[in-house]
């Protein structure tokens, strides 16, 4: 897990790039705190940076940019490849010899035998670049979720590419003009879409895809995993019976949370009174609870409701050491700063993994488990539930636009004088479908309620780009099943887009790994064809395998999730509030105070 960074002088001006790296690297210190290093080509047109949090293969051997053998190719990696023993005695057999024990060895040799296919053979999170001398090419790739950051900007005839948006602002040729799409995106669902950043010049390479770039600046951009034909072509299963999905099901799970602890350093587990963790925790296998321990995060906070217990007995039920941390109110001043001034792209979310994370390294643990995907592929959040109810409430009212008038305005009106959510004035006009009803429920505040945060020229400009219910539309047209098209939706716009970009920037910060064993393309597709097969599966099935293993009272719990008390933080900057929601004015806080502005939210 590590920082990287580089640039590609395609054209014929001279530029000292070497400086420049060393400048991204010193950025990105955090993501990497190890080692760094840097490597640049013979013509110095090309160099590439690297800072490494050493997880496997500790020694320098494994230190990085890596150059093979043969001096022909060059990588600089960021992220874990799970798999990488077993590709690595594939190339064996085949006469390919390893100077390291390292995945990031693995991942150039099997570019090199397999050629750009070897990219669905690797299991794990990553981004990375290689340079093939032979071919004078650029491969810039991320995995199939976009675990893994990559930005990258095209300038004055130079490529430059860094694990942090915010870093690439260090070229001086980057300009930190604002992107329309990337401010709107902001405003609309709290966090900014990919493939968009704040920043004009700067762009998120897409999950899953991988670019090439020739010796004359050409690019291609190629997706080769691809989630939404995952979901649509997956196959119905056969099961005989109940026990036999059980079993199916348990398998799966238990395969990726061992799978994700492949490592030369110790692992905790993330540990809340939520499924998603519990069940990682009672999935580890007997040989790997040696390895292992269980971190629990306790608020104490007056009004916050003590869900220690839960965590406690379930460590003790599965024999793991645990330790409970907790951020007291003193604590906070220092941390909310830091949280704001080491955020990558703005977001409202993140703070409860910039917390763990924080408290991680305080305790001298270098990787972290996460639960996060678990709600997504089993169908935890209100939305599942919500957008069903909507569209049948809907379907006995009448689709007018008289109604979708008094809904702007009438009722706009009364929801803003009674300090209720406005958004939900737009309740006619967005739920009636899968995708802007989907919109409806995730968005901070709807189209029209953004004039009075930015002006009309970007609002109008950042909409257009962003073809938002088009764009939804489109990405569920195919799909029959309700839930595995919400599903998707989650996955993509909330995800992708927010949660694993966040996961990534807060734990980073720490120099923390954060892993998610249910964000893996994997079990992914082991998953799918059960969910397909059985629209009973839930959040309750996992509990049900592995429910001997678990505290009776976390099988009939309601969903907790592992939220923040953010009016306890919104208290730090005396903010006079007009929402009863926190979560909207922590929104506004999050945006202006990553932009340096002042500490008093935008009022509407």
């Amino acid at each position: 897990m590590c920082g990287i960074s580089g640039a590609y002088n395609y054209s014929s001006k001279p530029e000292n790039i070497e400086a420049i790296i060393n400048k991204i690297n010193k950025i990105q210190h955090l993501r990497g705190p190890d080692d760094k290093g840097l490597w640049k080509s013979n013509c110095k047109k090309l160099c590439f940076g690297h800072t490494r949090l050493s997880i496997i293969d500790l020694t320098k051997n494994a230190n990085q940019p890596f150059v093979s053998t043969d001096q022909n190719y060059v990588i600089t990696f960021n992220g874990e490849i799970y798999n990488y023993k077993s590709l690595k005695n594939e190339l064996l057999k085949n006469n390919i010899f390893f100077k390291s024990n390292s995945d990031t060895e693995v991942i150039l040799e099997a570019y090199k035998f397999w050629g750009i296919k070897f990219l669905e053979k690797l299991r794990g999170m990553f981004a990375f670049v290689i340079w093939d001398n032979k071919k004078k090419l650029l491969l810039l790739a991320r995995d199939p979720f976009g675990i893994k950051p990559l930005y990258f900007s095209k300038k004055n005839g130079i490529y430059y590419f860094a694990s942090q948006a915010k870093s690439l602002l260090s070229v001086d040729s980057i300009g930190s003009v604002y992107s329309n799409p990337g401010i709107t995106s902001y405003y609309l669902w709290g966090n900014v879409q990919e493939p968009y950043t704040l920043y004009k010049d700067i762009t998120s390479i897409p999950a899953g895809s991988y670019m090439s770039i020739d010796s004359s600046g050409n690019e291609k951009l190629i997706k080769y995993a691809d989630l939404k034909n995952t979901i649509l072509n997956a196959k119905n299963l056969n099961f005989q019976n109940y026990n036999e999905k059980n079993e199916y099901l348990l398998e799966a799970i238990t395969e990726t949370v061992n799978m994700h602890q492949v490592s030369d350093v110790p692992i905790t587990v993330l540990l809340s009174s939520g499924i998603d963790s519990n069940v990682i925790l009672s999935s580890i296998s007997d040989k790997n609870k040696k390895n292992c321990s269980a971190l629990t995060l306790d608020f104490n906070f007056k009004g916050k409701e003590d869900e220690v217990h839960l965590a406690r007995k379930s460590a003790k039920l599965n024999k793991i050491d645990h330790d409970v941390l907790q951020i007291s109110e003193e604590e906070l001043p220092m941390l909310l700063e830091n949280f704001f001034s080491k955020m990558d792209v703005p977001t409202n979310d993140g703070f409860n993994n910039f917390l763990v994370s924080y408290l991680a390294r305080k305790n001298q643990k270098k990787i972290i488990l996460s639960g996060i995907g678990g709600d997504e592929l089993f169908f935890g959040y209100p939305s599942f539930k919500l957008i069903p109810l909507l569209r049948n409430i809907l379907k006995f009212i009448p689709d007018s636009q008289f109604l979708k008038s008094i809904s702007k305005n009438n009722i706009y009106s009364i929801l803003k004088k009674n300090n209720l959510k406005t958004k939900y004035s737009g309740i006619f006009e967005y739920g009636r479908n899968t995708s802007t009803a989907f919109f409806l429920i995730r968005s901070l505040f709807l189209p029209n309620e953004l004039n009075e945060f930015i002006s009309e020229n970007i609002l109008k400009s950042g909409i257009e780009e962003l073809n938002i219910f088009e764009n939804c539309k489109e990405d569920i047209k195919d799909f029959s099943d309700d839930r595995l098209a919400i599903m998707y939706l989650e996955i993509k716009y909330y995800l992708c887009s927010k949660l694993l970009r966040d996961a990534d920037w807060a734990s980073m910060s720490h120099s923390v790994e954060l892993r998610t064993p249910f964000v893996d393309f994997t079990y992914f597709n082991k998953i799918i064809p059960l969910l397909k097969s059985d629209k009973k599966i839930n959040k309750n099935s996992m509990l049900n395998c592995l429910k001997e293993k678990l505290p009776s009272e976390l099988l009939n719990r309601k969903k907790t999730g592992f939220s923040i008390p953010h009016e306890n933080f919104l208290k730090q900057y005396s903010v006079k509030r007009k929402f009863p929601n926190p979560l909207r004015d922590w929104s506004l806080l999050s945006y202006n105070m990553y932009l340096k502005k002042n500490n008093n939210i935008v009022q509407i």
